[in-house]
């Protein structure tokens, strides 16, 4: 479903990684995290859940778009094998991880979101400006970045609710 997309998303997180606007989970991270590196394993977290994850939505009114609510996060933490079928794995040459939310694409608006680039493992805030649908499914794609032929993006299912209706 989403393979044209994580392809289009990989060649967008390697932009972004260059952007110098970009989000870093370096802008706060603890005294001894380790820094994303090539040929690594990685699990993508979205409030602390590899899968099944929730992201709860503002959505005043009658409308079909909204926006996270505060206290929501976003992580890559490394993994040892044995990996499972939704972590990711660095490649050859990344540096860093670009985090990505996805969803169908009839839903509104249209997808994907840009969350963050991580340059060290560590947990950072959904940011509240995020333009969302106020409910249905999607992923956040966690891609790294610069790609290789040996990346693989980690994914976590979610679900998007709005507290509003």
């Amino acid at each position: 479903m989403l393979g044209k997309l994580t392809r289009a998303l990989i060649a967008a997180a390697a932009c972004a990684v260059a952007a110098p606007v970009a989000v870093s989970a370096a802008a706060s991270p603890p005294a001894l995290a380790v820094k994303v590196g090539p040929k690594r394993d990685f699990a993508g977290l979205v409030s602390a859940k590899t899968s099944q994850a929730v992201i709860h939505v503002l959505c005043p009114g009658p409308v079909n778009t909204g926006h996270p609510l505060a206290g929501q996060t976003a992580a890559v933490a490394r993994v040892v094998d044995p990996i499972t079928p939704t972590d990711g794995v660095t490649g050859t040459a990344a540096t860093s991880i670009g985090a990505w939310l996805t969803w169908p694409a009839t839903a509104a608006p249209p997808s994907p979101a840009y969350i963050a680039t991580f340059t060290r493992y560590g947990t950072i805030p959904i940011p509240t400006s995020a333009t969302v649908p106020c409910s249905g499914s999607g992923e956040m794609l966690f891609l790294p970045a610069p790609g290789s032929p040996t990346v693989k993006a980690a994914t976590v299912t979610l679900t998007f609710v709005n507290i509003g209706a």
